[in-house]
């Protein structure tokens, strides 16, 4: 019989109504006697690592949950992490970087409204997450995913597009893992996963000092130019359409080449949610690939921050393209590169 570790650390699933709206209250031994048939999948153990709003998570929180995952590897077939939906798409991506050559499937779940709600799709998730959880185990399959709504979406590759709907994740610019109908689970796609990354992520050293900039038309350059006071390691701008940049009127290039030479990476991404970015196509991305910046290609905007959180500590500015460009987990379409000597 299989043996499933279920980490338990808030969210709404876990939530009841407070003097200030929802809190998360409920341990998980509790959030799983709601689940209807959860024993058929094995033994199960659940541990409450924490319990927060996931808007209130931060990258420590990762590196605990990360640790816990590590310390158990070998006691368990499996990890259910139980998880807000606000920022479950970020812990899914930062885990799949902080967890190389993992051996065991890692299935996070949550849900839009509070167990025990009439009409609450959590316990159908916590159903469906163990599901998937045991397919996966049963194929000796791995790798960091979500499960939401009758659908397996691989870690990095998760963004929350809906901020009510029960189809809140999307899997972006990669196909689905799996799917659920009818209580059975098929598994469709397998993702890429490296046994050891290019970079030693061992100490979990997570770099936070990273700006995320969204563009709009009539965005000042001075903006820009102001964060460099602030002393960024990285920025992330999210320019228009295939990764465009304004240099007509309000012009975002001078302050582009002063983050170059002073050393801070700018990697550009796109507002669109599906599609990524080709700096090469307009005048507008040609540009700034003068002024040498990087492309975040297909990654979504949590694989590409987690992602630089995780490797500019280990990462010597020069590399940090080539890095940033390698496929670590099937993050981004791109050649895998060769792990660590």
């Amino acid at each position: 019989m299989a043996s499933f570790l279920v980490v338990s650390t808030g969210g709404t699933i876990a939530s009841r109504a407070g003097s200030n709206g929802l809190t998360p209250s409920l341990p998980g031994e509790e959030l799983l006697s709601f689940a209807d048939g959860v024993e058929m999948f094995g033994d199960i153990t659940v541990l409450d690592l924490f319990s927060k709003d996931s808007s209130n998570m931060s990258p420590e929180d990762w590196k605990m949950i990360a640790a816990c995952l590590r310390a158990e590897e070998t006691n368990y077939d499996g990890f259910l992490v139980l998880h807000g939906t606000d920022t479950m798409a970020y812990s899914a991506s930062a885990l799949s970087f902080l967890l190389p050559g993992f051996a065991k499937p890692v299935v996070l779940t949550g849900s839009m409204e509070p167990i025990g709600v009439p009409g609450s799709d959590a316990e159908d998730n916590i159903l469906c997450a163990f599901s998937f959880l045991s397919g996966l185990h049963d194929r000796g399959l791995r790798g960091v995913s979500i499960a939401f709504h009758n659908r397996l979406i691989h870690g990095p590759r998760s963004q929350k597009i809906l901020s009510h709907e029960t189809t809140a994740f999307s899997s972006i610019n990669y196909p689905h893992l799996g799917c659920r109908k009818n209580g059975e689970v098929f598994l469709e796609h397998t993702p890429r996963l490296q046994e050891n990354y290019p970079v030693d992520v061992s100490s979990m050293e997570l770099e936070t000092s990273i700006f995320l900039v969204t563009l709009f038309p009539g965005f000042r350059s001075r903006y820009l130019f102001h964060l460099a006071d602030a002393e960024p390691k990285a920025i992330v701008l999210e320019a228009l359409g295939l990764g465009g940049v304004p240099y007509l009127g309000e012009n975002l290039l001078p302050p582009i080449a002063m983050f170059r030479e002073q050393d801070i990476p700018v990697v550009i991404t796109t507002q669109c949610v599906y599609g990524g970015v080709d700096l090469s196509v307009y005048e507008v991305g040609r540009r700034t690939l003068e002024l040498g910046v990087i492309s975040g290609k297909d990654m979504t905007r949590e694989a590409i921050i987690t992602k630089l959180m995780t490797v500019m500590k280990n990462t010597p500015k020069a590399s940090l393209e080539s890095v940033l460009h390698c496929n670590f987990c099937d993050e981004i379409e791109a050649p895998v590169c060769a792990p660590r000597a």
